[in-house]
C-alpha cells in the first residue's frame, strides 16, 4: 500500500506542475505579462488545495484554472505594481546597455521587492482577504520578516538566473517555484492572522494546534 501510495503521490504532483505550469505560464506570455496577476491568483488558489492537502487529482486543472482566470481579472486592479516593475526591468536593461552596476546593484533588489510584494499580495488575497490594501499586506510581510526575506532571496535568484531558457523551463515546471513561495507567504500570513487574532475555521480544521502554536 506504501508503494501504491507513494506511486500516485508522485503523479498527482507531476500532473499538478506540468499542467499547472503550462497554463499559467501559457497565459502570461500570450497575454504579454497584462494577465500576470489573474493567472497567478488562479494558480494560488489551486495551490491553496495543495497546502490544505484537499488536492483532488481527478478534478479537472484547466477547468478550474481558467474557471478561476474569469473570476480573478479583478486583480488587475493592482496593475500599477506590474507598471512599477515593467520600469524597474526598463531600468535594468538600460544600466547593463550603459555599464552603470551601481543602479543594476540598486534595482534588482528593488524589482526582486516588488516581485515578493506580488507573491504576499495574492496570497494574501487567497488565503486572508479580498482585495486587501497595498499597506496591509506590506505590513504582513514585515511581520515575520524571516518568511519575506525568503521570498526575496527566491525572486532574487529567478532575476539572477533568468535567461531566455528560463521562459521555458517556467513553461514546463514553474509551477514548482510559485508553491514554494506561495508555501512560505502563506505561513508568515497566517503568523500574521495569529496574531490579530484572525486565525478561521479552514486553518484550524487543516493544521494541528502543535503547528498553529509555532507560528
Amino acid at each position: 500500500m506504501k508503494k501504491i501510495f507513494d506511486l500516485n503521490t508522485i503523479t498527482s504532483a507531476i500532473y499538478l506542475i506540468s499542467v499547472l505550469s503550462i497554463e499559467c505560464f501559457a497565459v502570461i506570455y500570450l497575454s504579454l505579462g497584462i494577465l500576470l496577476l489573474p493567472a497567478l491568483t488562479s494558480a494560488f488558489l489551486i495551490g491553496k488545495d495543495v497546502i490544505y492537502r484537499r488536492f483532488d487529482v481527478y478534478d479537472s486543472i484547466t477547468k478550474r484554472f481558467f474557471g478561476q482566470l474569469k473570476k480573478q481579472l479583478l486583480m488587475l486592479r493592482y496593475f500599477p505594481i506590474q507598471l512599477i516593475m515593467i520600469m524597474q526591468a526598463l531600468g535594468i536593461y538600460a544600466s547593463n546597455k550603459i555599464g552603470s552596476h551601481f543602479l543594476l546593484y540598486l534595482l534588482i533588489p528593488s524589482i526582486a521587492f516588488m516581485m515578493t510584494l506580488v507573491v504576499y499580495l495574492i496570497t494574501y488575497h487567497v488565503f486572508h482577504k479580498k482585495m486587501p490594501e497595498i499597506t496591509e499586506v506590506i505590513i504582513a510581510m514585515f511581520y515575520k520578516v524571516q518568511y519575506m526575506i525568503s521570498v526575496w532571496v527566491i525572486m532574487l535568484l529567478v532575476l539572477y538566473f533568468l535567461r531566455p531558457a528560463m521562459l521555458g523551463i517556467f513553461l514546463i515546471a514553474g509551477e514548482i517555484m510559485l508553491l514554494g513561495t506561495e508555501s512560505v507567504a502563506f505561513i508568515g500570513i497566517t503568523s500574521y492572522k495569529k496574531a490579530k487574532d484572525e486565525l478561521g475555521e479552514e486553518d484550524t480544521e487543516y493544521f494541528s494546534e502543535e503547528f498553529l502554536k509555532r507560528l
